[in-house]
């Protein structure tokens, strides 16, 4: 990470408010003809040409010590089906970078005729007001660097920047949708996360996690590196295990056979914590698996390849 001054950001920062005033509080929907417009990501388009030599000024400027240029956006709205990555290539900029600015959640979100703005800079733009979960985990990861961030609002939204950063480890698994890995590969998904009719009520209620057969002592793994926070007992999960992880993240595991783990212990995902059971309130041997975050449950097929 290059390690830029206070001053010289928030000198680069009164550069843009000075340059794009009448910019900074309008809606988005205006947004093209308030910056350059670029139509495609070639040298042939005059404004892709010029957001490449502000971007070549940004790394001569932060390497050599010298005073950050202003930082400017362009508009570009995305005709065809490239993805994150493809995009971020072509435009010279990190996917971090155009994903934080323009609060795209996810490598998996579809971009095809979205309207996006791409930053003369690299770094990682937080918005003041975070909506997701990946803006919450970004701004706990960084609090206690606000101070020393850059302040901007560009239509209507509140960031904060933090120019040549990229995405934590953390950020990058929950972007790139591989926070966690299966708990029970060779099982087979027999009830996903939401509302679903009870197999014991016959009733509608809310599934908080995924239940996965598999052969009575079947291997479970830990899902993600963390430590044992809880294990136990109770009437409806039988014999359980919560897991803490880096991000406010927890996982946890029900209907257990037997558990290889004591409390407090490390663990990492390759380490097998404990086997398949039909303990609790259960039909047949399989694992119950939720993901949690801050306490409160998110759907884990979302986070962990195999559980589509």
């Amino acid at each position: 990470m290059i390690n830029i001054p206070r001053k010289i950001r928030k000198t680069a920062i009164l550069l843009l408010l000075a340059g794009i005033a009448a910019a900074l509080t309008v809606p988005a929907a205006s947004a093209e003809s308030l910056f350059p417009v670029i139509k495609r990501l070639d040298y042939a388009d005059l404004n892709y040409r010029q957001l490449q030599e502000d971007i070549e000024f940004f790394y001569k400027a932060s390497g050599s010590g010298k005073t950050l240029p202003p930082l400017l956006f362009y508009s570009y709205t995305i005709d065809d089906d490239n993805n994150i990555f493809s995009i971020a290539a072509r435009a010279g900029l990190t996917y971090d970078t155009i994903a934080s600015f323009n609060r795209i959640g996810s490598s998996k979100d579809k971009l095809y005729g979205r309207s996006i703005l791409l930053p003369s800079q690299p770094g990682i733009f937080l918005p003041s007001q975070p909506e997701t979960d990946l803006e919450y985990i970004a701004l706990s990861w960084r609090a206690a660097s606000l101070p020393e961030a850059a302040d901007i609002t560009i239509n209507g939204v509140n960031y904060f920047f933090f120019p040549a950063e990229s995405f934590h480890d953390v950020e990058r698994a929950y972007f790139l949708k591989i926070l966690f890995i299966n708990p029970l590969p060779k099982g087979i998904v027999t009830s996903g996360y939401g509302l679903r009719k009870s197999p014991f009520t016959g009733h509608n209620s809310f599934h908080n996690g995924i239940d996965i057969a598999a052969p009575e002592k079947t291997p479970v793994f830990a899902a993600r590196e963390g430590v044992v926070i809880s294990k136990g007992f109770n009437e409806t999960f039988g014999n359980y295990i919560e897991i803490a992880h880096a991000g406010d993240y927890s996982t946890f595991y029900g209907h257990l056979n037997k558990i290889f783990v004591e409390l407090h212990d490390q663990v990492n995902s390759t380490m097998i914590i404990a086997e398949v059971g039909t303990t609790g309130l259960s039909t047949g041997p399989h694992l119950h698996f939720e993901v949690r975050r801050d306490g409160k449950t998110r759907n884990p097929s979302e986070l962990t390849p195999g559980l589509e």
